[in-house]
């Protein structure tokens, strides 16, 4: 390459134009519930059932309700249970899943006859 092509190069590194940034895409999080906005949801929800959910979250949340990791409430903390107690004791599904009482382990006389059936209770 001679002189002249490396400067323009130089030239052009230093003084051409950009490449354009892309946008990343930002969803927009202002629907979802949160302590900062939910009394602005339920103000301006029109679904009453909607509505009713978005209220018992606000008392769930009032309560300090404990939730596994699918959402379900495990617990309500009191004087004689913390929270840290109650996620690290309550037995069964406290991570998501099957409950397993195939394995005939609780809950059902059939399963525990080694019928390999559990009938009834959260099978």
């Amino acid at each position: 390459m001679s002189v002249i092509a490396t400067a323009k190069a130089i030239g052009k590194k230093l003084f051409g134009k950009k490449p354009k940034e892309i946008e990343k895409f930002k969803t927009d999080t202002s629907k979802y519930p949160t302590t900062k906005n939910i009394d602005e949801l339920i103000k301006n929800e029109q679904d009453p059932f909607v509505r009713n959910k978005l209220i018992s979250m606000k008392k769930s949340k009032a309560r300090g309700d404990v939730k596994d990791k699918g959402g379900n409430i495990m617990g309500t903390p009191n004087k004689e249970r913390s929270a840290e107690s109650i996620a690290k004791y309550v037995k069964g599904a406290k991570d998501g899943g099957r409950m397993g009482y195939k394995d005939g382990s609780k809950g059902c006389g059939k399963a525990n006859k080694g019928k390999g059936r559990a009938y009834g209770q959260n099978s």
